[in-house]
């Protein structure tokens, strides 16, 4: 079978991945750090406490299903049930980068572009990347993330990012030095995601973060197809019902 490329944005790889066997996972967060103060020797200490809170992240259905007909079945020379099984996947593979990236958080996970509590760093221009903007943005970063950090963008950013040089002419952009090893920008691997946007004017184009720690992502139900031979055999069609379960969102934002 001759298939077309499907292209997805390749979040999970960056970011903590776990399973779960509720609706929704309750991480406690803490929102205020314990304070110290120097003192003498017999000076009276004070108290402190930290402060928590809860960070939820809510379970969500990818659902669809699809109709072949019995003959194609019966006659193809391939397994169809196993291509369905595959194309679905691939499907789902697609939503759930789209959303991992932008993702509205109704009926869906919430993606990290849609977290209005990132900040954000100036490029220095309204059209483009510049080199200037990544460095800021790199050391924006808190050492501990920046060590960690992993850069996202999509295909055209990339062609961009890897043309910028320093101020002594070296390219940020250096290839991979070793099989099954990402490029690195300043330093840090790079991961493709086609459902970044653009750089441009108000656009948003580059992310970077320390994804274990700053995203999160729950598996309910990675793949489940239900075959229904029954429900359209008067039209001569056997249904595919099919379903993932999954969660995310943005645990840290100043990771």
């Amino acid at each position: 079978i001759l298939r077309n490329v499907v292209q997805f944005s390749p979040v999970r790889q960056a970011a903590r991945v776990a399973n779960t066997s509720a609706g929704e996972v309750t991480i406690p967060k803490r929102t205020g750090n314990l304070t110290g103060r120097w003192v003498g020797e017999t000076e009276p200490r004070t108290s402190t406490e930290p402060s928590y809170g809860q960070l939820s992240i809510p379970i969500h259905t990818a659902a669809c299903f699809v109709d072949i007909s019995l003959q194609m079945i019966e006659d193809a020379a391939v397994d169809f049930a196993a291509e369905i099984a595959f194309d679905l996947g691939q499907e789902f593979g697609r939503m759930e980068g789209s959303a991992f990236v932008s993702g509205t958080g109704i009926k869906q996970p919430s993606g990290v572009m849609s977290d209005s509590t990132i900040p954000t760093v100036k490029t220095g221009s309204a059209t483009g990347l510049t080199a200037d903007g990544l460095i800021d943005a790199f050391y924006s970063l808190a050492p501990f993330y920046r060590n960690q950090s992993t850069w996202m963008l999509n295909s055209t950013s990339v062609a961009a990012a890897r043309k910028l040089k320093d101020e002594y002419g070296q390219y940020l952009w250096q290839p991979s030095l070793a099989a099954d090893q990402p490029p690195t920008l300043l330093g840090r691997p790079v991961v493709e995601a086609i459902d970044m946007p653009g750089a441009g004017a108000g656009a948003t184009p580059v992310l970077l973060g320390d994804f274990k720690n700053g995203f999160r992502i729950y598996d309910r139900v990675s793949l489940a197809i239900l075959r229904d031979p029954y429900s359209q055999q008067v039209n001569g069609l056997c249904r595919f019902h099919a379903r993932r379960r999954v969660g995310g969102g943005v645990a840290m934002s100043e990771a």
